[in-house]
């Protein structure tokens, strides 16, 4: 049996991350039978005391301030430890180490068959903080398979100063396939002809595994899901508000803020993994800035509407292009007309089959035994 090693973004606090990690081990598992590792590298801006440090500029110079924000803080930040840990250890198969900086990857490497970058923005030099050179393996033993499953730049076009050191890492990928259409052309530009496009790994999990993971039914009343990252609103809570009265649905945010918003009936704070899975799964209708927020919703078959975020919706229209869904998303109030349009996912539900057997086809060629050997 063959060993491999993932690489991904799974410690952040973020629904996505954790359930694609999740997706992607279930998919290795189960179409290689093959031990399936994930590297637990947390990168240093993501240990729990880099979170709890990082604060507003504007509150740094006042004692006063900073403790009324670091207090909450430290115990927001303990309770996602909590429940995204006890996911993780229930679901995930971790490395025994702990890998906190590249340096720690590059002195004493995680022994596998072939190493995967895994999906979500690893590639993001952004989100990153500069390039990681952990999330392009470039820890691995020289001669080992290399391969990207369905991953993420986040935007369309690298910034000038990353561009060679990238073209340089991806050339030693053995198969690359990544997350949005978008992609391919940076791929291009970086002279790496040959990469795929893919759905993510959480639309390559079918709806019923995914309510198999789900939490039981935690709201009675029907109710209207709000999710938003990093707090962008760009009016979704108002639209999900007006939405939300002519459908006479309650108005849930699923968040990690401590005090419900003016607008919103029901806040719902610090759920763990599989309560996201349950407040999606039994929602009459979905209002989300979320790229696995979409995802989500059109793999449970959901009404929904998107917002668009400030930065990095390629990833979102590129999903959307996919399943011919374009107009659910909105920018203004006129356009809202479309929530009292049904979403038919007969068309949508044949083209995800279609793409998850294309993953498949991926994952047994690119990854699996057969091709290790050339």
């Amino acid at each position: 049996m063959i060993k491999v090693c993932v690489v991904t973004l799974h410690r952040g606090y973020n629904y996505g991350s954790i359930l694609q990690t999740y997706a992607t081990h279930i998919m290795l598992e189960k179409h290689l039978n093959c031990q399936v590792e994930v590297v637990d590298y947390v990168t240093p801006i993501r240990t729990p005391i880099a979170i709890i440090k990082r604060c507003p500029p504007h509150i740094r110079n006042s004692v006063v301030k900073r403790g009324a924000y670091y207090i909450p803080k430290t115990v927001s930040v303990l309770l996602k430890e909590h429940s995204f840990g006890s996911f993780l250890k229930s679901h995930v198969n971790l490395s025994k180490k702990r890998y906190v900086t590249y340096e720690d990857l590059e002195k004493n490497p995680p022994v596998a068959d072939v190493y995967v970058t895994g999906s979500d923005q690893v590639w993001n030099s952004k989100y990153n903080q500069g390039i990681d050179k952990g999330f392009f393996l470039d820890f691995a033993p020289e001669g080992k398979k290399r391969v990207a499953f369905v991953s993420s730049f986040g935007k369309t076009q690298l910034d000038n100063e990353e561009f060679e050191e990238t073209q340089h890492l991806i050339s030693k990928y053995n198969s690359i396939s990544v997350r949005e259409n978008s992609a391919i052309d940076v791929l291009n530009t970086l002279g790496y002809g040959n990469g795929i496009w893919l759905i993510d790994p959480t639309l390559q999990l079918t709806n019923d595994e995914w309510v198999a993971l789900a939490s039981k039914r935690l709201i009675k009343e029907k109710y209207l899901i709000l999710m938003l990252l990093y707090n962008e609103d760009n009016h979704a809570t108002e639209y999900a508000r007006i939405v939300a009265d002519e459908k006479g649905l309650k108005l849930v945010k699923l968040s990690w803020e401590l005090k419900k918003p003016s607008m919103v009936d029901k806040l719902m704070t610090h759920r763990s993994p599989s309560d996201f899975l349950s407040l999606f799964n039994y929602a009459e209708f979905v209002v989300t800035n979320s790229f696995h927020g979409l995802g989500f919703s059109i793999n449970l078959n959901k009404q929904f509407i998107v917002v668009p975020r400030n930065e990095f919706n390629s990833r979102i229209e590129s999903l959307l292009r996919l399943t011919g869904l374009e107009n659910r998303m909105i920018s203004s109030k006129d356009e809202l007309l479309v929530a009292k349009e049904l979403i038919d996912y007969t068309s949508v539900n044949k083209i995800l089959k279609v793409e998850r057997d294309r993953a498949i086809s991926f994952i047994k060629e690119k990854i699996g035994e057969s091709d290790i050997n050339g």
